[in-house]
């Protein structure tokens, strides 16, 4: 059986430059010059490998598709004064590379973000980055009180570290109330799908520091991979417990996600996320030979709104985008094993 309940990490760094009013001080004049400056510095320092993007009310897509990627954050897409997000893709030649998301000025003048499956290489790339903006413009930083933040909770390091998990068999078991105690206690924050102020959502869930001062960056993020791999095993034991006790039942719900999404022909993303949290669950069980945790992962990313309309849209209606994210399912999983069938 595959533990596969850490989706993905995130290491974020929240970091001002030095001698700056705050962004929401700040005229927006002055906003629209800093973000120029910022992203100037990191498309050029970084050798192409970075692309700005400038997120204003004309833009609207694009940035919904970049939160539902993850990339930024509600607020952050919602935001009308001057901001913009500087991009990369995995690096070359390694395709695990973290992937890195700069928003600039949301609550602070930078949000460094690196995504990937290792929390260890998040940390470094993400600060990697830091590092070039710091040659060119030097970040705001106290001898006593480390970074300094808008918020004074991000104080100290300004690092949150946080792992995507996805803990189905401990949510419906009513386990999460005492693992979100458990969690305060050891000095972590159990948030929803995308985050602070979010709720949780088929079983995903943000598990992150909340400690910023007093502590390393090291000692940040081997807690937190410490207290995610124990989560891991608890979801583990809960999911081949609960097929231990009705293994028809829950094979039963698994290959009706499956038969829906091989064969709906219109279907919204509440549904087709509800099948595809069900589909990722049975993978972990071995009941669906064919199919693996990335295919999984992929199409519950590509099923949004903003990310279906940015590779097949526009579209005239919502109806048309359920066919059309019905039909992307149906190919996808029929491509992937075609003759699957329940063992």
């Amino acid at each position: 059986m595959t533990n596969n309940s850490i989706v993905s990490f995130r290491v974020r760094l929240a970091r001002n430059i030095r001698g700056r009013a705050f962004p929401d001080r700040m005229e927006p004049r002055a906003r629209q010059e800093l973000v120029g400056a910022l992203a100037q510095t990191l498309t050029s320092a970084a050798g192409g490998s970075f692309t700005y993007l400038p997120l204003d009310k004309t833009n609207r897509g694009a940035a919904a598709a970049l939160r539902e990627r993850r990339l930024i954050s509600p607020e952050f897409s919602a935001e009308d004064a001057p901001h913009g997000a500087v991009l990369s893709g995995a690096g070359p030649g390694a395709e695990d590379d973290p992937r890195v998301s700069v928003m600039l000025c949301e609550e602070d003048h930078l949000r460094i973000q690196a995504f990937g499956s290792d929390l260890a290489r998040c940390l470094q790339t993400a600060q990697n980055v830091e590092t070039l903006i710091d040659e060119t413009h030097p970040l705001a930083f106290d001898e006593t009180l480390g970074f300094l933040t808008a918020c004074p909770t991000n104080l100290g390091t300004g690092l949150r570290a946080s792992a995507l998990m996805h803990l189905p068999a401990l949510t419906e078991t009513q386990s999460m109330r005492r693992l979100i105690q458990q969690a305060g206690a050891s000095g972590l924050a159990v948030r929803g799908f995308y985050g602070e102020g979010t709720q949780a959502a088929w079983g995903y869930y943000q598990i992150s520091n909340a400690v910023t001062l007093g502590l390393t960056e090291q000692e940040i993020i081997t807690a937190l991979a410490e207290v995610t791999s124990q989560i891991a095993d608890f979801e583990q034991r809960a999911r081949q417990a609960q097929y231990k006790n009705d293994p028809v039942g829950l094979a039963d719900r698994v290959w009706r996600a499956v038969g829906i999404l091989r064969n709906a022909r219109r279907i919204t993303t509440q549904e087709a996320m509800d099948c595809l949290a069900a589909v990722r669950m049975g993978i972990s069980l071995d009941l669906l030979p064919g199919y693996d945790t990335p295919l999984a992962d992929r199409l519950s990313q590509e099923i949004w709104p903003g990310l279906l309309s940015e590779a097949k849209g526009p579209f005239s209606s919502q109806a048309e985008r359920d066919e059309v994210r019905a039909a992307m399912l149906r190919e996808a999983l029929m491509e992937t094993a075609p003759g699957v069938c329940q063992m």
